[in-house]
């Protein structure tokens, strides 16, 4: 019998190793798996063609070499078979299936291997059409016929319960946050050159780190920022990011005279040392957010954060305790939030030193993996009620 001390061994099957945030989840989580008491082994549905070098680089680097099964659609004749023999080979006591093609796959090849299966959801259900949404719908009741159904956060459970399960939330569905690695986030001094570099000769210094897409909410927060320079003119807001936007940005930048109080700080390869530089992060993101990790990064180094309250943020984010939660596209509401922390320090250190330790128990990757352990451990407990039932 499986005790709580006894290694497990899980089988981590994936759509394909693409760039990702699903796949480039799994390097934090097989470095940690070990803390856990797990060894990992990690199979790929699709074949070679679809991963990323970045991808298999990333995980060759943290000692996996990842296989493909080379199953190019989920109707593929040889697609069940071939993952029942990978299940069998692997002598596993879970499966742990990440994406729709790879849980779909996972829960009828684990019945027939004989092992559980647990299947996790990335994001937060947007309304489909055509094959995604059938894809989708096969995914859904496939993973509610699996030992455990896991969503990364409540608002992504909400939307498919509201979606799928209208009538009912159905037993085996729950919440576990994913984690990621925060070893080299966390609380410090400013490094005087980096915050030279983004704040210049400002006071205070407010960063949004995100890629520059529509869903970020980037041009909210510069509106904002044309009512927060007025009481702080001595503060800079620094966008660290790029992207398809930043012609737009620019130029409503330029508009609203605000282009000696917004610095363009492009992509950087420094975050640790950008958090640490800030006095407040923001990110005003106005739908499609589920676990946003550069909020899991800031929470770590110990700086406050402003954000929305859209999808998973109020997961990480506890409202007045460890950061301030605004309504999405609302740049008085966001001007509000920032202008109280801006104006005060020891608020800032408050909730800055709360947001670390909140990150450290709920959204690092040890974490993770401790909550995964106990998900394992109900679904083989599970397993054996049933064949003795039998």
């Amino acid at each position: 019998m499986t005790s709580a001390n006894s290694r497990l061994r899980v089988l981590t099957v994936i759509d394909g190793f693409r760039m990702g945030g699903a796949e480039t989840l799994l390097a934090p989580l097989v470095v940690a798996a070990p803390d856990a008491d797990l060894d990992l082994e990690l199979v790929g549905i699709s074949g070679e063609e679809v991963n990323a070098p970045k991808t298999i680089e990333i995980l060759r680097r943290v000692g996996i070499e990842p296989r493909s099964l080379g199953v190019r659609r989920l109707l593929d004749p040889m697609a069940l078979p071939r993952l029942v023999r990978e299940i069998k080979r692997s002598d596993c006591d879970v499966v742990h299936a990440h994406l729709e093609m790879a849980m779909s796959l996972a829960v009828p090849a684990g019945l027939i291997a004989g092992k559980p299966v647990v299947c996790t959801f990335h994001h937060v259900h947007r309304p489909l059409d055509g094959r995604a949404a059938k894809r989708e719908k096969v995914a859904v009741a496939a993973a509610s016929r699996s030992a455990r159904a896991i969503f990364v956060s409540n608002a992504s459970r909400i939307s498919f319960q509201e979606a799928y399960r209208p009538k009912g939330l159905p037993a085996n569905w729950e919440v576990v946050h994913n984690g990621i690695d925060i070893s080299d986030f966390a609380p410090g001094a400013p490094d005087p050159k980096v915050r030279a570099e983004l704040a210049g000769s400002s006071e205070l210094l407010v960063v949004l780190a995100a890629a520059f897409r529509d869903f970020k909410g980037i041009p909210v927060a510069i509106d904002a920022w044309k009512t927060v320079s007025e009481q702080f003119p001595n503060a800079k807001l620094a966008l660290v990011g790029g992207g398809e936007f930043e012609a737009q940005l620019r130029k409503q930048v330029d508009d609203l005279g605000l282009a000696d109080r917004v610095t363009f700080a492009g992509v950087r390869a420094d975050m640790p040392d950008v958090y640490r530089a800030a006095d407040v992060i923001v990110l005003p993101s106005i739908y499609g957010e589920n676990l946003p990790t550069v909020l899991i990064e800031a929470g770590a180094s110990g700086r406050p954060v402003v954000a929305t309250r859209v999808g998973g943020i109020p997961d990480i984010v506890a409202d007045g305790e460890t950061g301030l939660l605004v309504a999405p596209s609302d740049p008085a509401d966001l001007a509000a939030a920032l202008v109280k922390l801006l104006s005060d320090s020891a608020l800032r250190e408050r909730l800055g030193a709360a947001g670390t330790e909140r990150i450290r128990k709920e959204f690092s990757a040890n974490a993770w993996v401790t909550h995964l352990r106990a998900v394992y451990e109900a679904a083989i407990a599970g397993k054996k009620k049933r064949k003795k039932r039998s």
